[in-house]
């Protein structure tokens, strides 16, 4: 039979997100004239600082645009269905083995959690093997798993966190494909009917599925929705340039495209450098915007805060120590997906810029731009603020969340912390989002490290007392009155979501 075709339903854009896409890069050069020409900076360190926190920002606006456009564009890879009896004949064919492997991977996540995730597993149609893959050496686990019948494969030293975890279970099986779940991801039943029809066509190395979540507290609430654009409109649109990329779980990988790399990538980000590797090797992926897994988002800062850095870290080793722009293995639309994808963490710098140059104007009366006509400013500066706030509810579709705005605002500490890693070589332990008890050692063991809170929130309490103490010296002493009100409503804004994700946020799980 001839390769199915490709069904990746990318979400429709509407008349008015189109404008505003369209209006991009008119917006962004018109802002540009402005705070790029020399003749409007004051203080020329806080200057300097600007600019580079802008560049960030509307890089990052640009790149959206030039992925979503595309998309838009080239309809042809999201616009044709499959229909069922493909899907079967491709299932069924016997022209092919489809023996499929299941791996759960675990490290120290609640029992129950993983009993849900490892019962919904086993029930998936289509034959395949469940396989807990336990790094937590659990004797609850390994009981979990004879009573459900599903496999259990541990190892003695946890090399290589998750990646080391998913080589050692390849060492010991050999099926032409295997799926990986995290421990909190509970699959459908159609898991492997829609996603594994896709690998008929032999170039075929991965299909990613989109992460969706069912809990609802703050941070869950804002990091879901934070998501919502990343996997309904960029996550389709990558399929265009064939740089999809896995996000690590609800994933299906093709073995024989794994082992032609040496095994997953033994990096705290497996999942985008494996597939940096697949397509230095020409090999294709796709994204199914299908949800066919339910996960948990993380629900304490500690927990938020090490997923986040654990994604930045990734995206920077690949950025800094193998500059995707300079790889001669990947066509020109992929090195641009990849430098775009992975310089977004880049926006910790923009975040924290963005914060602090009120704050220094209201103590110092020191600022980045001589805004001697203020109306000249406002025509620049306000269409800008106007394009990136606007887009992006757009593109939700629905109203932007409170915990939206105070998660992305207090993620610049852990961007930056994976920044700093790369850049210093600073070594991170992994360990998985929302475990309770990461076990350690020998099987059986219950040792739970406690961390303080402090250690994760110190930037934002700081700069909540700064904040507070910037207010009381700006209107102390009033240099220019409408300088003084702008900046100060930004510094309040700024109090109010910060103070607002630390009062509403779990500091820990239970």
């Amino acid at each position: 039979m001839e390769p199915i075709k490709n069904n990746i339903t990318a979400s429709k854009i509407s008349t008015t997100t189109f404008i505003f896409l369209a209006m991009a890069p008119i917006v962004l050069i018109w802002y540009a004239l402005y705070i790029y020409n020399f003749k409007h900076a004051d203080n020329v360190f806080l200057y300097i600082i600007q600019i580079i926190a802008d560049t960030i920002s509307m890089s990052i606006l640009l790149g959206l645009w030039i992925t979503i456009l595309f998309d838009i564009i080239i309809e042809a890879h999201h616009r044709i269905d499959i229909k069922t009896e493909e899907k079967e004949e491709a299932l069924n064919s016997t022209t092919k083995p489809l023996s499929v492997d299941i791996f759960i991977t675990t490290y120290g996540e609640d029992i129950n959690t993983i009993a849900k995730t490892v019962e919904a597993a086993i029930n998936i149609r289509f034959s395949h093997r469940t396989i807990i893959l336990d790094d937590g050496k659990s004797e609850d686990v390994e009981d979990l798993a004879f009573d459900l019948g599903a496999e259990y494969i541990t190892r003695e030293i946890n090399k290589d966190a998750k990646a080391g975890n998913i080589n050692n279970a390849l060492s010991h099986t050999n099926a032409d494909f295997f799926a990986i779940l995290d421990a909190d991801h509970i699959p459908k039943e159609d898991f492997l009917e829609k996603l594994l029809p896709f690998f008929d066509n032999k170039e075929i190395a991965m299909v990613q599925s989109p992460q969706s979540f069912s809990n609802n507290n703050f941070i869950a609430d804002g990091t879901s929705q934070a998501q919502d654009v990343f996997y309904k409109y960029v996550c389709p649109a990558k399929n265009v340039s064939n740089s999809a990329f896995s996000v690590g779980t609800n994933v299906i990988y093709r073995r024989e495209a794994v082992d032609s790399i040496g095994g997953i990538h033994t990096s705290k980000s497996e999942d985008i450098w494996t597939t940096f590797l697949l397509h230095q090797k020409k090999w294709k992926t796709l994204f199914v915007n299908e949800v066919v897994a339910v996960g948990l988002a993380p629900e304490s800062i500690i927990d938020f805060f090490k997923q986040q850095r654990r994604w930045a870290t990734g995206a920077f080793e690949i950025l800094l120590k193998q500059n995707p722009l300079y790889s001669d293995k990947l066509e020109l639309d992929q090195k641009i997906q990849y430098f775009i994808s992975n310089s977004f963490f880049l926006v910790g710098i923009t975040i924290l810029v963005y914060i602090l140059m009120p704050i220094i104007y209201l103590l110092t009366g020191a600022k980045p731009l001589l805004i001697s006509n203020g109306v000249e400013w406002l025509l620049h500066y306000i269409p800008y603020f106007t394009l990136y706030f606007t887009l992006t509810w757009l593109l939700l579709g629905q109203k932007i969340k409170l915990a939206t705005m105070a998660t992305a605002l207090a993620s610049f500490y852990p961007y930056l912390l994976g920044l700093f890693s790369v850049i210093f070589d600073v070594e991170q332990q992994w360990e998985a989002t929302n475990a309770k008890n990461a076990k350690n050692n020998k099987k059986g063991s219950n040792k739970n490290k406690v961390e303080p809170i402090m250690k994760w929130i110190w930037p934002h309490v700081f700069l909540l007392i700064i904040s507070i103490f910037s207010l009381l010296i700006g209107w102390y002493r009033v240099i220019e009155f409408w300088a003084v009100f702008f900046n100060t409503i930004w510094v309040a804004l700024n109090i109010f979501l910060l103070s607002t994700f630390l009062s509403k946020s779990k500091f820990k799980n239970n």
